[in-house]
């Protein structure tokens, strides 16, 4: 499970080192920048919907809440 949160806070930073919000494409293209397996990217995402931390609109992925650690 800490593999899971460690690839989940590296999502998170992902989006907000884009300015808060990152299109689908954006997200393939640096997921192994920031550690996260390509094959774990859309389950993660759909975590991190499911949880609110992130919103999707029209392929484009939105942090809704400042997460802190």
């Amino acid at each position: 499970m800490s593999g899971e949160a460690s690839e989940l806070r590296a999502l998170l930073k992902m989006i907000r080192d884009f300015g808060g919000s990152a299109s689908w494409p954006v997200l393939v293209n640096n997921c192994n920048k920031y550690g996260i397996p390509l094959l774990d990217l859309k389950p993660l995402l759909e975590i991190a919907k499911e949880r609110g931390l992130i919103k999707e609109e029209a392929g484009i992925y939105t942090l809704v809440r400042a997460v802190k650690h």
